[in-house]
């Protein structure tokens, strides 16, 4: 049951309707599910993201957060490769190739043939430019549903509640596509999260006391440690990846969110090698000292109970 257009952006107040994907081991089924968009985000990133109120006898009364990896206007992807913000000419050349089989011919040369993208990449198409997004998005979907399962007994505590893993099928201009596969590379695929009500870290300063910061950036910083040794390491951890809600009693909570560029430790990953990889990212030094530097222009010195480990993070810039 398609809802919206390949032509078209998302509109406050539009409702898609959302194929559910079955978890793993469970029957295929013909679940949907209807969402009203209350609110986008923006900036688009890697992603579009949207607060939405499911529709329907037995959907909650509270919004749940939508996050669909949407090649076409995640503007932060499409620059981070290069790529021209999307047009309809573009969108009508990849659903030819998608047609033909051509973009499903173009997808497997890419993850088959060696250096095929940086032979072949200067030539592409504009048909080829959206096949090659499109294997992007749907790795990052991937990957972030797989973290969300690897997290399970800590969601709704440390990271948002999955609610579902969902498809928005595209409804196309004339003849529909038969075969499965093919069609599948017009669904654009996403996640339904919980709706953490709350602010980005890297706003404390303005939307919290100062009695309460070190207790924030501490909740933080622990969270990346339970993370991590769910077997979890997230490549892009910074204080705009956790949000901090203060619940009824007045205690703020922090969740950490976006795990789309995190990998899980290997299988037969050593624990050198991990420990290492670990320590490369650092993902303690990526959220404690850039908020200790952050915090310090407000006069104000974050403390950490091991100063050792402090000394050690990496840092960077506190951007």
């Amino acid at each position: 049951m398609a809802s919206c257009s390949p032509f078209e952006d998302y509109q406050v107040g539009q409702v898609l309707t959302l194929s559910v994907i079955p978890e793993q081991g469970e029957k295929s089924s013909d679940s949907t599910a209807r969402a009203r968009i209350r609110h986008l985000q923006i900036p688009r990133t890697l992603s579009c993201c949207m607060i939405v109120d499911l529709l329907g006898e037995g959907c909650p009364d509270n919004p749940v957060f939508l996050k669909l990896y949407d090649r076409r206007f995640s503007e932060q992807l499409r620059s981070d490769h290069g790529i021209d913000p999307w047009k309809r000419d573009a969108e009508e050349e990849y659903i030819n190739a998608v047609r033909t089989g051509a973009a499903r011919q173009f997808l497997h040369n890419l993850h088959t043939i060696p250096d095929f993208e940086e032979d072949t990449g200067e030539s592409w198409d504009d048909g080829q430019i959206e096949a090659f997004l499109t294997g992007q998005v749907h790795e990052l979907f991937n990957t972030e549903a797989t973290v969300y399962d690897t997290l399970r007994d800590i969601q709704g505590k440390l990271v948002p509640r999955l609610v579902a893993r969902v498809h928005l099928p595209l409804s196309l201009p004339d003849a529909g596509i038969g075969l499965a596969d093919a069609v599948e590379l017009l669904h654009i695929k996403g996640i339904l999260l919980q709706y953490i009500d709350g602010f980005s870290l890297s706003k404390v300063q303005d939307h919290a006391p100062k009695s309460e910061w070190q207790g924030i950036v501490d909740q933080a910083v622990a969270i990346v440690q339970v993370v991590g040794d769910h077997g979890v390491l997230n490549r892009d951890v910074r204080p705009d990846s956790f949000i901090v809600q203060r619940d009824r009693s007045g205690c703020y909570r922090v969740f950490m969110i976006d795990f789309g560029l995190a990998r899980l430790r290997g299988w037969n990953e050593t624990e050198r090698d991990w420990a290492k990889a670990k320590l490369n990212k650092d993902e303690e030094g990526a959220v404690g000292l850039v908020m200790k530097k952050r915090l310090a222009r407000e006069g104000f010195e974050l403390r950490f109970e091991n100063s050792d480990r402090y000394m050690e993070w990496a840092g960077g810039d506190d951007e």
